[in-house]
């Protein structure tokens, strides 16, 4: 695929989420897609090989939950899980301003993301090599918004809610949203509301995306 497809596939499937995308961002995902294609070859990121069905499934996927959230001023984001940067890093382009930690225990994929930071001269981003167990153990920040695209919900919520404070937010990835499932995993948390879930449908594949958005009002679960 040449660089004027890629464009295409960029510029139109950002524009069908209502989105934006600036020359430099497209440079940035461009190098960052390209670094991703790289590495793949050697460590697994990715489980795709076509460059469309990357740019979909990942990128543009990533940056679903800006249709719907948009950061506030000094906000601090978590991706949990990060893995290749999905959708942490993706999300930290497009919104240059936003604090994004990024959680991944496995060494190579936290030497990717460090190289990627590293090559696009990213700000306030912050990678942490730890399961997310241990970081809430000893991490001291508090984020506005945790993210998880990979790990499983009941272990986030058993894990995670620490790193969370009152009047914070955690926003899952699923391709199919449940309600009576998730009313379910929520039972033993009486502090987390589930505000709503937002369906979208990714560009160009058709594929549907759930984002499932939990609310922390109080701490009757801990």
């Amino acid at each position: 695929m040449n660089d004027h497809e890629i464009r295409t596939i960029f510029v139109e499937g950002v524009e069908s989420l209502g989105l934006s995308l600036s020359p430099v961002q497209f440079t940035q995902y461009r190098s960052y897609l390209s670094e991703l294609i790289r590495w793949n070859q050697k460590i697994n990121l990715t489980g795709l090989r076509d460059t469309k069905k990357i740019i979909v499934k990942n990128f543009l996927d990533a940056m679903t939950p800006l249709c719907h959230v948009k950061p506030e001023e000094n906000a601090h984001w978590m991706d949990v899980g990060s893995g290749g940067g999905f959708p942490g890093l993706v999300l930290k382009i497009a919104c240059p301003q936003l604090k994004m930690t990024l959680v991944e225990p496995t060494r190579k994929k936290v030497s990717f993301l460090h190289h990627v930071v590293g090559l696009l001269g990213l700000q306030n981003v912050f990678v942490r090599d730890l399961r997310i167990g241990q970081l809430a153990s000893c991490e001291a920040t508090r984020f506005d918004l945790l993210l998880s695209r990979a790990l499983a919900p009941e272990t986030v919520l058993k894990q995670a809610l620490p790193l969370i404070p009152v009047g914070g937010r955690l926003l899952f990835f699923q391709a199919r949203y449940d309600v009576s499932w998730w009313r379910a995993r929520l039972a033993p948390y009486p502090g987390l509301v589930l505000e709503r879930p937002y369906i979208t449908r990714l560009p160009f594949l058709g594929d549907t995306r759930s984002l499932i958005l939990i609310r922390v009002s109080g701490r009757e679960d801990h």
